[in-house]
């Protein structure tokens, strides 16, 4: 409520200060009208009907939870990328010009919330062939982050690492697609391999950290995706993950998906943001989450590098062994050695950003895009071929997955020294509060030895 005070002299005489009293209750009378001050809250609104608008253009999923009858109002009456675009920067506008904030948190989510709108804009401009001038830059725009460079040198050089430790005859990308096939989840299996999973993946999460008393999670098993995972949150703390058999699905991604779809993933992000943010503050824009903006960094990041947080490298070798490879009808003699290899991949994942830099903005052709992720990225032709079908329909999003797992887990295990406990503290933080890439490298930073 603003106060108006039309009486610069408290201290005059009694029946001159009484005037001043008549004076404030009519609104002061040589007094303009105080300007309304719009709210956060109608302004996060509009923002919400603009993306939803937004979303009639782009075939990407993307996270909604409000009124449905907001998203059938914009499905109903569409407005054009342009139209949209006009009124978003209208909105960024109108946010920039409201009084300081009383708060650091105030000031930090109208600061996220013009971050998104940025996002939105420039996507609306990819989605009309307006592409930022490169692949840097556009991640940057997006995500607010850029990712490092690695030359074919640092892939070669893991490279000759494997082709010590891979089995066989041959050229050392088939000798890794045969390797790797004797991993592959027969399609029926997949499902039943995953809830063991999902399963394993909640009773670990729930002993570190306390989720909403009616939280779960179902499956669905489809095909003919992009992605071989997609956490769809419906709110309130219910989310349907979605596992896509059209491609293959070997071992080692039954705990990925477990644990970056679900538990401490995606379906734990959304219902800690839900409660924390949506429910206790009011900030409604998180009930629309497309996919940019610095919240997907940190999103992806966070899911990526929860499987490892949960499972040391021996308990997950252990479960596989135990669980996945007899659900799935495999032998597992080869298992130590294929997680030699997994290691080796893991650090080869890089690779998919520069395949990206080189087919997005250097007219490498697809073909010679998958056979370069088969070279430098090791990956088989079934899994290069999915992995540049994703960079085609999301391009600069793959950084999230290598980077903003790098940066996530940067930042958590800044904490290694207090013991696991801490770091899953910090790890809620990252899941239940509006902390951005930028913060993690700045708090990491402060805490290095000066």
């Amino acid at each position: 409520m603003l106060r108006i005070n039309c009486n610069p002299y408290p201290l005059l005489a009694k029946g001159i200060a009484i005037v001043a009293v008549s004076l404030l209750a009519s609104g002061c009378a040589n007094s303009k009208q105080a300007p309304t001050v719009e709210s956060m809250t109608d302004l996060a609104e509009e923002f919400i009907h603009l993306g939803l608008q937004a979303q009639n253009h782009d075939k990407l999923e993307y996270l909604y939870f409000g009124p449905e009858q907001w998203r059938t109002a914009a499905q109903e009456k569409p407005l054009s990328l342009t139209q949209i675009q006009t009124k978003l920067t209208a909105l960024s506008q109108r946010i920039k010009a409201l009084p300081n904030a009383d708060d650091e948190m105030e000031s930090k989510r109208r600061a996220l919330l013009l971050d998104r709108i940025t996002a939105m804009v420039v996507r609306a401009d990819v989605l009309q062939q307006k592409f930022p001038a490169s692949f840097d830059e556009e991640s940057r725009q997006l995500f607010g982050v850029t990712a490092p460079h690695y030359d074919e040198n640092h892939f070669r050089a893991l490279a000759d690492e494997l082709n010590e430790i891979i089995p066989g005859e041959g050229a050392l990308p088939e000798r890794i697609q045969r390797f790797r096939d004797q991993f592959i989840i027969p399609a029926d299996k997949v499902e039943t391999a995953i809830t063991a999973a999902v399963q394993e993946c909640r009773k670990r999460t729930k002993a570190q950290i306390d989720l909403p008393d009616n939280e779960s999670v179902s499956l669905n098993i489809t095909s003919g995706k992009h992605w071989v995972g997609f956490a769809e949150y419906k709110g309130n703390s219910q989310t349907t993950i979605h596992i896509n058999t059209g491609v293959p699905i070997h071992v080692e991604r039954v705990l990925q998906l477990g644990c970056h779809e679900g538990y401490p993933g995606h379906h734990v992000h959304a219902s800690l943001m839900e409660q924390e943010l949506v429910k206790k503050k009011g900030w409604i824009e998180y009930t629309f989450v497309p996919l940019n903006g610095s919240t997907a960094t940190v999103a992806e990041g966070a899911a990526n590098y929860g499987v490892d947080l949960a499972f040391s490298r021996d308990e997950r070798i252990e479960f596989e062994k135990a669980v996945v490879l007899p659900i799935a009808g495999l032998k597992g003699d080869q298992l130590d050695l294929y997680y030699r290899y997994f290691d080796l991949l893991d650090r080869l994942n890089f690779a998919r950003n520069e395949v990206a830099r080189l087919h997005l903005f250097g007219g490498m052709p697809k073909d010679e895009a998958i056979q370069w992720l088969m070279e430098f990225g090791l990956e088989s032709v079934g899994t290069a071929t999915q992995r540049l079908n994703f960079i085609q329909a999301l391009r600069t999003y793959v950084i999230n997955y290598n980077y903003g797992k790098t940066l996530v887990k940067g930042y958590v295990e800044s904490y290694s020294d207090q013991g696991k406990e801490a770091m899953w503290e910090a790890f809620e933080e990252v899941l239940s509060t509006p902390i951005t890439p930028q913060d993690m490298l700045d708090r990491v930073a402060e805490k290095r030895p000066k």
